[in-house]
């Protein structure tokens, strides 16, 4: 089958919203941007994509995200963006990868969960903002974020085959990436083998200043899969992802090796028409190396730190369509054992168990409907309740330097004794839809979620920075309006929230300078438009924007990584096997600033791109930042009160991170 030409991704969201009117997302059923996942209703504040549907390549998926609206990105070097959505980040977020939690090994998140979902091989990704479901797991304030791969489909007793190779090149940093995706089998079972390849140099920046951030990574995996009826689906997965030489700007310390390995089982079962179970179990380990000295110049004092990170996942999940309703219910399993120590290898003493052995583990059950009042209204509610629990075991070992994680909580917080953690935690949604006309829908949701603290910021300990075991779960109320209109050739959607959180995990530094984490009360509150004309037959103009703010209710203020205002506006050409366009992405400056944080100047992005498809043939070449621009988004690592492992490397001082400057890539697609 042909494969429709990849569109431009999002979409960008607009600012002359009064001169054009009304506005939309399309709805040209060959416009990737906003595949729907079939069978499935899409809920407001939801995307589901294809990654395919982005024509420039991305040094990994975190990169990748950042060009949806309403979606940054915390850059530290060349690899390993960390996602934020609605102004939170880390475990505020729900990320899985076929249906399970990776957690990395870097407490200094140089590997967020996005650096190991290599996206050639991912059919899916569906990108929620705010509590939309409770079926993932607890917490997910700030939205979630699943990587899906599907099964393939063969018909018949006779053996088939299909796949997709490719290869892009990037000439800034010399990004070279090659992937290749084969699958074959009937209609009892089939195969699936996937690898991707990339390597990069150092970028330089808009002032040709080379940028610290190289970076090798691979990846690939196997899938068996036994269908034994069309009801019926058993698949077993292996996954393995290493990362080389990855360097990072915004540290102090880079990553000279990374290694993940994934086990992943798969049973889905269709009882009747009426009546689906499905079940996710998998386990992952992450091997993960950072010092200051193997791919920077040598320092005074050589510092290592060795990490691992295990998670278990498990999840069971009923559906049920009832006469007017569909109902899904079901439990999740998730545990998660990190250990981390930092290692002074010119003495080769051990200075700090920096994770000590720490444990954390959360158990829950859902229960979720969706209820149709006619035709035109939807309502929609749900709870969840977790257990919680969290333990140090090592937090009263003394390091060879004589430091004990014990004594640390105990000096700067004044907790001392037991170090165990437990909590219940409560998540509910409640939603309505209303379908006011053929083109046009409302909708408004309210939500409570609960976020208990991640291991860094309950149990991490080193002199300039300790984590705080007495924290209490955040609990965030948030509110959800919006409007859309979807005509056949326009349309515009906007979004409002507003999130009020009872204990917001704060981290800033104390008198002594130690970064320390309290609880604090705060909001967090925006506006996203996104639109898209298509006008005299070929032309398709395209925008989004995206605001948020957040507030320290306790000591005044702002919050910490609340991007400025950001958009895009785009023009493209596009005809039946071939578009080309020019794109504009901007962002307001960011002076507002949370503990310790440099504000940045605000720009303006050109970029250029073009698309042809011949057969089953694609390619794709642009230029990113084209006018070679000099700039730096707002978050980024290199602020002092970001990262532990800061020294007196001029490569880490220096502030803020710069961007890439002028990027000319090619890319090419061929599926069979």
């Amino acid at each position: 089958m042909t494969r429709q030409l990849p569109r431009h991704l999002p979409l960008a969201a607009f600012i002359a919203a009064a001169a054009w009117g009304s506005l939309a997302l399309a709805q040209d059923t060959d416009t990737l941007s906003t595949i729907v996942v079939e069978g499935t209703r899409q809920v407001p504040g939801e995307l589901s994509l294809s990654p395919q549907s982005s024509p420039a390549p991305a040094a990994d998926a975190g990169e990748w995200l950042r060009r949806l609206n309403g979606v940054e990105g915390i850059r530290m070097g060349g690899h390993g963006l960390d996602p934020v959505i609605r102004g939170q980040q880390g475990n505020a977020l729900n990320v899985l990868i076929d249906g399970g939690y990776v957690f990395g090994g870097c407490p200094n998140r140089m590997d967020p969960p996005t650096a190991y979902a290599p996206l050639h091989s991912i059919d899916r990704v569906t990108v929620s903002k705010g509590v939309t479901t409770l079926q993932h797991g607890a917490g997910g304030s700030g939205g979630t974020v699943l990587f899906e791969r599907s099964a393939p489909e063969f018909e018949g007793d006779i053996v088939g085959q299909q796949g997709s190779v490719g290869a892009s090149y990037d000439d800034n940093g010399e990004r070279v990436g090659l992937y290749a995706n084969l699958e074959a089998g009937n209609q009892q079972g089939y195969l699936q083998v996937f690898g991707e390849h990339q390597n990069a140099s150092d970028y330089e920046d808009g002032d040709g200043k080379r940028i610290h951030s190289g970076f090798e990574t691979t990846s690939g995996g196997i899938t068996l899969g036994l269908t034994p009826s069309e009801n019926t689906e058993l698949a077993l997965g292996y996954e393995a992802v290493r990362e080389r030489d990855v360097k990072f700007a915004g540290a102090g310390m880079d990553s000279p090796e990374s290694d993940n390995d994934t086990v992943r089982l798969r049973l889905d079962h269709a009882f009747s028409d009426t009546l689906s179970m499905e079940n996710r179990l998998q386990y992952t380990t992450i091997d993960h190396v950072m010092d200051n000295y193997s791919l920077r110049a040598e320092p005074m004092m050589k510092m290592r730190s060795p990490t691992e990170s295990d998670t278990f996942t498990w999840k069971s999940r009923f559906t049920q369509q009832l006469a007017d309703s569909d109902l899904r219910y079901g439990v999740n399993v998730l545990q998660n054992e990190r250990d981390a120590d930092i290692i002074n290898d010119s003495t080769d003493k051990l200075m700090f168990n920096s994770w000590p052995d720490v444990t954390t583990r959360q158990a829950g059950a859902f229960a979720e409907l969706d209820h149709y009042l006619g035709e035109r209204t939807i309502v929609s509610g749900g709870l969840r309740l977790d257990y919680s629990e969290a333990s140090a075991d090592a937090a009263y070992q003394a390091s060879d330097s004589g430091v004990v994680a014990a004594d640390l909580y105990r000096d700067v917080y004044g907790v001392e004794g037991d170090l165990d953690h437990d909590a219940w935690l409560v998540g509910a949604f409640l939603r309505g839809e209303q379908r006011l006309n053929e083109s046009d829908r409302v909708f408004a949701s309210v939500s409570r979620a609960e976020r208990d603290a991640d291991a860094t910021e309950r149990y991490f300990a080193k002199n300039d920075w300790v984590g705080n075991p007495e924290l209490d779960p955040e609990v965030h109320h948030q509110l959800d309006l919006g409007f859309e209109r979807r005509l056949d050739m326009a349309g515009f959607e906007v979004v409002a929230f507003a999130d009020r959180v009872d204990d917001y995990i704060f981290r800033s530094a104390n008198a002594d300078g130690v970064s320390t984490y309290r609880n604090i009360d705060a909001t967090i509150y925006g506006l996203e438009l996104t639109g898209d004309l298509r006008w005299a037959h070929n032309w398709e103009t395209r925008g989004q924007l995206s605001w948020v703010r957040g507030d320290n209710l306790d000591d005044g203020g702002a919050l910490s990584d609340i991007a400025p205002l950001r958009g895009q506006l785009s023009q493209f050409y596009v005809a039946d096997a071939w578009e080309a366009g020019l794109t504009a992405r901007f962002s307001d400056d960011q002076d507002r600033l949370g503990p310790d944080e440099v504000a940045t100047s605000g720009y303006v992005v050109l970029d250029a791109e073009a698309a042809w498809q011949w057969h089953v043939l694609t390619l794709r070449t642009g230029v990113s930042n084209l006018l070679d621009k000099t700039y730096s988004d707002f978050l980024n690592r290199n602020r002092s009160s970001s990262d532990p492992f800061l020294s007196s490397d001029p490569e880490s001082a220096e502030l803020p991170l710069n961007e890439p400057g002028r990027s000319v890539w090619l890319a090419v697609d061929y599926a069979f």
